[in-house]
């Protein structure tokens, strides 16, 4: 088991170029979590207390209000991070929970074992740094888009988000490998589930998706990309025109 874990320690992205001694270090350090799909993590009221890699599969992480209403925060897949942002969210009293949507394996570093590891591989913080950044600006964006945008077009900016790290390139076109719920996709967009259902009914009598075992499939890049109000990125770009290929 401990040989599994330092095999895919050494696979995640943020953690590439480290020395042996340095993966020695996260490897004695850390300890290994499975999810089944769908199962919570202890992690109310623990953000402050640890932080977590995401070494297979998907979680989500929602916020819940004091009056019980969800914010998914961010849907995150293999090396990502979370924990280090999550202590601040809840600083309001709300709660931050973490849910498997599929089966996952996690790397769990205690918040001590972490900061010292921080300060013995300088690069590797400002690395977690710069990620931790992105992911901040993205739910930022995400809040805006929220106050000023339609729900159609808070869907397809959620697709082109999500395609960007779950896309998977087919024949018809660009498949977000997510199972998602229509109380997923509302918790995203901060909406109702009766909200989000008429909106992606209406996208797919657009021909812009259409719904494959819960699945999303992003057949249109041009109106796509008009409702979102945005350019496609690059990468997605790419893999919808392999699709046609």
């Amino acid at each position: 088991m401990e040989h599994e874990k330092l095999w895919y320690l050494r696979r995640l992205d943020i953690f590439s170029g480290l020395s042996d001694e340095e993966y020695g270090v996260i490897d004695r350090d850390s300890q290994s979590l499975n999810l089944r799909k769908r199962q919570m993590l202890p992690f109310r009221g623990t953000a402050q207390q640890a932080v977590y890699f995401v070494k297979k599969g998907s979680i989500k992480l929602v916020r819940t209000s004091a009056e019980g209403h969800e914010f998914i925060i961010d849907i995150l897949g293999p090396s990502t991070l979370f924990g280090e942002l999550e202590g601040g969210l809840d600083a309001d009293g709300s709660e931050v929970i973490a849910e498997a949507l599929e089966e996952t394996l996690l790397c769990m570093m205690r918040r001590e074992n972490f900061d010292r590891l921080m300060a013995l591989v300088p690069a590797l913080g400002t690395r977690i740094t710069k990620l931790s950044g992105l992911r901040l600006r993205k739910i930022q964006n995400r809040l805006v888009d929220m106050l000023y945008s339609s729900v159609e077009a808070r869907l397809a900016k959620t697709f082109l988000t999500l395609a960007n790290e779950f896309g998977v390139t087919g024949r018809d076109g660009l498949l977000i490998d997510l199972r998602l719920t229509h109380n997923d996709y509302a918790g995203l967009i901060a909406s109702t589930r009766e909200t989000v259902s008429t909106g992606l009914n209406a996208l797919c009598r657009k021909g812009i998706i259409d719904i494959r075992d819960h699945r999303v499939l992003l057949k249109d890049r041009e109106q796509l990309t008009r409702l979102a109000g945005r350019e496609i990125p690059g990468e997605i770009r790419r893999q919808f025109e392999m699709g046609k290929g």
